[in-house]
């Protein structure tokens, strides 16, 4: 027998997922103790480098002039990017 799609993976998995029509599956009983017990509360903590760095510590942070300054030659079409110095500092970062 061919299925309808012509491909037999598919029209396998068709077949095994639809149950004929009559045939009732029972439901899954679930455990009472299960569904009354609560959930527990989920507990989140930020690590101190984390708080460092959210407050612009390590690292340095943003250097607002310099950002500023390759802004205004990126408009003036000024910005050459150099991609052998930027594959190197990607080579150097991978190890």
């Amino acid at each position: 027998m061919k299925g309808i799609t012509g491909n037999p993976a598919l029209d396998a998995y068709h077949r095994m997922a639809v149950s004929p029509v009559g045939e009732a599956r029972p439901a899954a009983k679930v455990d009472a103790e299960q569904s009354q017990a609560p959930a527990e509360a989920a507990k989140v903590s930020i690590s101190a480098e984390a708080r460092e760095l959210a407050a612009g510590g390590v690292g340095g942070g943003v250097d607002a002039q310099k950002v500023e300054a390759l802004k205004a030659r990126i408009d003036e079409g000024s910005f050459q990017i150099d991609p052998q110095k930027i594959a190197g500092r990607i080579l150097d970062e991978l190890g």
